[in-house]
């Protein structure tokens, strides 16, 4: 995901999350070498979106490893 333009809108928001959740996402900055928990929640916001998107349009989303087939129930 590109990043925010600097002449773009921002709005600023306070999160309370559980100490797990937190330290879910900062495994994740440190994994992905995303600059910032914020980059992090970005890129989870458009995943997100775009499975979103694919789900209303009747889209199956399918996880495959070797031989094996799981679908994905999304929400």
């Amino acid at each position: 995901m590109p990043r925010l333009k600097k002449d773009e809108a921002r709005t600023r928001l306070n999160l309370e999350l559980p100490q797990t959740a937190r330290d879910r996402l900062e495994a994740l900055r440190v994994e992905t070498e995303a600059d910032s928990l914020a980059e992090v929640i970005r890129r989870s916001l458009a995943l997100y979106e775009l499975l979103w998107q694919q789900q209303q349009q009747g889209v199956q989303i399918i996880a495959r490893k070797g031989d094996e087939e799981k679908r994905v129930l999304l929400l």
